[in-house]
């Protein structure tokens, strides 16, 4: 069964952090809204990338930088499903800072606060990405110092105030909106109503509707919608289900809807689909 929750990020064992380099057409480079403990920061080596940050879309491009807050909604999505990205994802361990500086617990950092401090991270970064393509001798410790490094600009340079006081998100809203993302996902077999799930969360569904839009982007019916998708899909690809197995078995009401709302996703079928990713 899927569930929407906290993504566990697994650490390295070399550094404190899981590390990503990504070159791959746009079109893989499409994420679930997810939030996890981690820091996290992309790093754009070629091509563009939009990322939705609670609310929020930013489109990045060559050598940009963008930081995402512990704790916050996040995606990234592609306009260009054709164009390849290479860029380089670096998940921080919140927990090692915590240790060091635990009075940081109700503290954010925000990088745009300072012109140095997005020049300085944005080298190291560009320094990660390097030594983690060439894997030379010795390049875990290398790393290892470059997040350092990082972690230190990001205490020095970009402590800002408590979230608490700056989000117009409110806590209860994404506390709200994280509940119906992870009883979606445990449930999204059922014949779910938007009525069960603002019921299940404990409010109006004139109400839950509008919070859920404004903080993920996406109706609550899409985002259920999107969940049968990419579940369905997944059985096409590693349990190599016919289309009509893989729609009734995730929920969807009809074939059809399960191939309209793929090409309307991913502009192609499920066959096609299961071509491509196979």
């Amino acid at each position: 069964m899927m569930e929407y929750k906290y993504e566990i990020v697994k650490f390295s064992d070399k550094y404190p952090a899981k590390i990503y380099l990504q070159n791959k057409p746009g079109r893989r480079c499409n994420t679930r809204l997810h939030w996890h403990k981690a820091m996290e920061f992309l790093y754009i080596i070629d091509g563009s990338l939009n990322i939705l940050d609670d609310g929020k879309v930013t489109e990045l491009k060559n050598n940009d930088i963008y930081f995402v807050n512990h704790d916050c909604f996040h995606k990234t999505f592609t306009s260009l499903p054709e164009e390849n990205i290479k860029y380089l994802v670096v998940l921080l361990s919140y927990d090692k800072l915590l240790k060091y500086y635990p009075n940081l617990e109700q503290l954010e950092f925000s990088i745009g606060k300072s012109d140095s401090a997005i020049k300085k991270i944005t080298y190291l970064l560009s320094q990660v990405a390097l030594y983690f393509e060439e894997k030379s001798v010795g390049y875990e410790m290398k790393i290892n110092s470059l997040l350092h490094d990082i972690y230190f600009v990001l205490l020095s340079e970009c402590v800002c105030e408590n979230r608490k006081n700056t989000n117009s998100v409110s806590d209860k809203e994404l506390e709200y909106v994280k509940n119906a993302i992870e009883y979606m996902g445990q449930n999204y077999l059922e014949d779910l109503t938007l009525n069960d799930i603002a019921n299940k969360i404990g409010l109006s569904t004139s109400y839950f509707s509008r919070c859920f839009k404004s903080i993920t982007r996406i109706s609550v019916m899409q985002y259920l919608a999107n969940i049968r998708l990419e579940s369905a899909l997944r059985d096409i690809v590693d349990e190599n289900k016919t289309v009509t197995d893989a729609a009734f078995d995730n929920g969807f009401t009809s074939v059809k809807s399960f191939i309209e709302l793929c090409k309307k996703v991913y502009d192609c079928t499920p066959g096609q689909y299961k071509f491509k990713y196979k």
